[in-house]
C-alpha cells in the first residue's frame, strides 16, 4: 500500500510540473509580440565556474581479510569522503526567429571535481584469528557530470518592476542530467598468518530527465554598458540511482555487489552578477556568483541506502556574443 501511495504522489508531482511548464509555454505563445522584429537573432554563450563542493559524503571501505570478508563492515572499516572543489564549463545557443518574440535555448554543462584523497589504517583483533590484524588503505575520489537543457522563453521586460530598460526572460523546458562518482582504493591486510592486499572500487551514478523552469533578468545600472544580472531555475529529475562495489585481491579473487532504485531529484539554482556590454561590439561579459543544489542525488551508503545531496557554489565568468 505504501508503495502505491508513493507512486501516486510521484505521478501527481510529475503531472503538476508538466502542467506548469505547458501553461508557461502557452502563455508565451499567446502573449503580444512586443519585441519581435524581422531579423533572426543568435546568441552564443560560453562560461566557466570554480565550484566549492558541499552536501553529504559518500562511503568507502577497507575490505576485511579472509574468505567471505569482502565488503564486510567489521565495525571500523567504513569511511566517508566528499570532493572539495570542482571546475564547470557551460555553453548555450539562443535563437529568436524573425517575427517572433519566443527565444529558443539549447544549453549544456560539463563539470568535474578535483581528486580527493583519503588514507586510513586500523588495527584490531578479529574473532576468527588469534592474531592482531592490520589494515591500511588509500582512496582516491572523483566526480563528474553532464547536463543538457532545451527551453523556450519570452522576454517580458522589467516594466513590471518599474524598470523599462532591462530584460526579464521566463522560460520552460526539459533537462537531462547524469552524475557519476567513483572511488578507487588500494589496500593491504596482514596478520601473523598471511599478508594480502588488492584494489577496490565504489561507483555511483544518477541519470534522469524532467521539466524545468528558469528566470533570467538584467537591469542597467549606468549609461556606459554596466548592468546587474540575476536568475533562478528549478528542475525536478526523474531517474535511477545506482551504486556498485568490487574487490580484487592480489590472487585475482574478485567479489562484487550493487543495488539500484528509482528516485526523484529536485534541483534549484540561482546566480547574481555584474555585466558589461561592449558599445562597439555585440559582446557581453558577466562576472558573478552562482549556486546549484541537487537533493537526494546519490545513494551515499554501501550496506544501507543513504540519500546524499550535492551543492556547488562559487564565482563564474560568462561571455555572450550576438550574431545577427
Amino acid at each position: 500500500m505504501s508503495e502505491l501511495i508513493a507512486a501516486r504522489q510521484h505521478a501527481n508531482i510529475r503531472h503538476l510540473l508538466l502542467g506548469g511548464a505547458s501553461a508557461l509555454a502557452m502563455l508565451a505563445v499567446v502573449t503580444t509580440q512586443a519585441v519581435a522584429d524581422d531579423q533572426n537573432h543568435f546568441t552564443i554563450e560560453l562560461g566557466g565556474q570554480y565550484g566549492i563542493e558541499s552536501g553529504g559524503s559518500t562511503d568507502w571501505f577497507q575490505p576485511a581479510g579472509g574468505e567471505g570478508g569482502e565488503l564486510y563492515n567489521s565495525g571500523g572499516n567504513i569511511y566517508t569522503v566528499r570532493p572539495s572543489h570542482s571546475w564547470n564549463i557551460d555553453g548555450a545557443i539562443k535563437f529568436q526567429p524573425a517575427g517572433m518574440d519566443l527565444i529558443f535555448k539549447l544549453g549544456a554543462q560539463y563539470g568535474r571535481t578535483g581528486t580527493k584523497n583519503s588514507d586510513k589504517a586500523i588495527t584490531f583483533a578479529p574473532s576468527y584469528y588469534d592474531s592482531t590484524a592490520y589494515y591500511s588503505a588509500h582512496a582516491r575520489h572523483q566526480e563528474e557530470h553532464v547536463k543538457v537543457d532545451f527551453q523556450v522563453g519570452k522576454d517580458f521586460g522589467l516594466g513590471m518592476f518599474g524598470n523599462n530598460g532591462g530584460t526579464s526572460i521566463f522560460s520552460a523546458g526539459i533537462r537531462y542530467a547524469q552524475y557519476n562518482s567513483h572511488t578507487n582504493i588500494d589496500f593491504s591486510t596482514s596478520t601473523k598468518y598471511f599478508v594480502t592486499g588488492g584494489t577496490a572500487r565504489v561507483a555511483r551514478r544518477f541519470s534522469g530527465v524532467g521539466p524545468m523552469i528558469s528566470w533570467e533578468a538584467s537591469a542597467p545600472i549606468s549609461d556606459d554598458g554596466f548592468a546587474l544580472d540575476w536568475g533562478a531555475e528549478l528542475a525536478v529529475l526523474f531517474g535511477r540511482q545506482k551504486v556498485s562495489g568490487s574487490v580484487t585481491y592480489n590472487d585475482n579473487y574478485t567479489y562484487t555487489a550493487g543495488s539500484h532504485r528509482n528516485v526523484t531529484v529536485p534541483e534549484v539554482g540561482g546566480f547574481m552578477g555584474l555585466s558589461y556590454t561592449c558599445p562597439d561590439a555585440p559582446a557581453k561579459f558577466t562576472l558573478g556568483y552562482k549556486v546549484d543544489a541537487l537533493f537526494n542525488l546519490y545513494d551515499g551508503g554501501l550496506f544501507v541506502s543513504r540519500d546524499t545531496d550535492r551543492i556547488t557554489h562559487g564565482p563564474f565568468l560568462k561571455v555572450s556574443v550576438g550574431v545577427n
